[in-house]
């Protein structure tokens, strides 16, 4: 099979790679779509965390299970996507149900080789089933949407709250449409890039702006409710705090490892706001499956760039850069 390998310093090649082993548990998945997200590109660059290079990337796929161990041999042809987090479940933070903070954590294109590749093994108990004829493409922003679903549960967002999305690429988006499915309204979107700004409006926003177009928020009535930072930029918790009313709560999705910005601590009891952190899909794969199968989110607007791994090289540039208005990048593995 061919593989899309990253080595860290923007450096990447196409490989030729046996199938992989299944360990004792685990299963083989055909894979038919991966998408690359930011953290990935962020691997691609050399600044991620807790990653081995050489890597096959790839944490966001659909496809077809191709081999299964003893006990799901049912499995076989079912199409699946998957958790990339394997906690040990024995550790601290595993018994606590937090297994994405796992002391011995296996992260599935991060650690041990992920989707970007034609076929992924992964444990059987991280396989959730996909309704048949399902979009595959689709089905490839399950893990992404889990973790637009596990930021508005943790920030406890309620119907009829006000909301603001900092930063419209690929989990801005998702959150913004799980946002208004729990029946709240997110009055601000903002985003770098306009053709981003402009898929948030098609979604429900009631305004896309620029960060620099910010609109100064002064009384009660003005701000929001919630604030969701998912642009990685850290300046960007700083105007999370000007739009939040005295009260509200400010949830950070987004993040660049080692980037920082000097924030006055006072203004957070000040404001008598709270300030959250969410990591990771926290257990929404399967409320985030039975969504996309239903039509309550539409992925379709972000899925931009459906290439083949020959594209590999000029479609990172693209989604690094912003280019063409660029969302997502998904790789179609059906012939690899």
């Amino acid at each position: 099979m061919r593989a899309l390998q990253f080595h860290g310093g923007h450096k990447a090649q196409i490989i030729d790679a046996p199938r992989p082993v299944a360990p004792p548990g685990w299963g083989v998945v055909k894979v038919h779509y991966c998408c690359l997200c930011g953290s990935d590109l962020w691997l691609y660059r050399g600044k991620w965390h807790g990653n081995r290079y050489p890597i096959v990337p790839g944490h966001e796929w659909a496809g077809v299970v191709d081999s299964a161990p003893e006990g799901y041999e049912s499995w076989v042809g079912r199409p699946v996507t998957g958790d990339l987090i394997v906690g040990c479940q024995t550790c601290g933070p595993c018994r606590d149900g937090l297994p994405v903070m796992c002391e011995n954590l296996i992260e599935i294109g991060f650690t041990v080789d992920g989707g970007c590749a034609g076929y992924v093994a992964v444990p059987m108990t991280n396989l959730y089933p996909l309704p048949e004829g399902m979009d595959l493409a689709a089905a490839s922003q399950t893990e992404p949407l889990a973790v637009a679903l596990h930021a508005v549960d943790r920030i406890n967002l309620r119907p009829a709250e006000r909301v603001a999305v900092l930063g419209a690429g690929g989990i801005g988006q998702l959150i913004l449409q799980s946002a208004r499915a729990t029946g709240a309204t997110v009055t601000l979107a903002t985003d770098l890039v306009a053709e981003r700004r402009k898929i948030a409006e098609d979604s429900g926003a009631d305004a896309a702006v620029h960060p620099s177009e910010l609109p100064e928020l002064t009384s009660y009535a003005d701000k929001v409710d919630v604030v969701f930072e998912a642009s990685g930029d850290p300046e960007s918790v700083v105007r999370a705090l000007d739009l939040v009313r005295p009260g509200g709560r400010v949830c950070l999705v987004g993040y660049q490892v080692g980037a920082e910005h000097a924030l006055e601590t006072a203004r957070l009891p000040l404001s008598y706001a709270s300030l959250v952190g969410v990591m990771g899909p926290g257990g929404k794969y399967r409320e985030a499956v039975d969504l996309l199968a239903n039509g309550a989110i539409d992925t379709r607007p972000i899925l931009t760039d459906i290439v083949t791994l020959d594209d590999y090289a000029p479609a990172i540039d693209r989604a690094i850069n912003r280019t063409d208005g660029t969302v997502r990048v998904v790789f179609d593995l059906r012939e690899e």
